[in-house]
């Protein structure tokens, strides 16, 4: 294994690249499916429903927890 790394953006530096930002936000919806611990059947909804609605998982289960807070209070 090579040490030689391409470091395309760091903490700090100005607004996170696209090809970046598309890597950390998947990274963070797998993150989170794993952490809720749902059946298989409802991680393939979300996922699913995330790309129809061009959303990344994590925006999609964000966007589904306010709308139910909302309606609870």
């Amino acid at each position: 294994m090579s040490d030689d790394v391409k470091v395309i953006w760091k903490k700090g530096d100005e607004e996170m690249p696209d090809k970046a930002k598309h890597v950390v936000d998947a990274a963070r919806g797998e993150l989170l499916l794993q952490a809720l611990q749902l059946p298989d059947e409802f991680v393939s909804m979300i996922r699913r429903n995330a790309e129809k609605n061009a959303q990344s998982v994590h925006d999609y289960v964000l966007s589904i927890v306010v709308e139910r807070l909302k309606t609870a209070s």
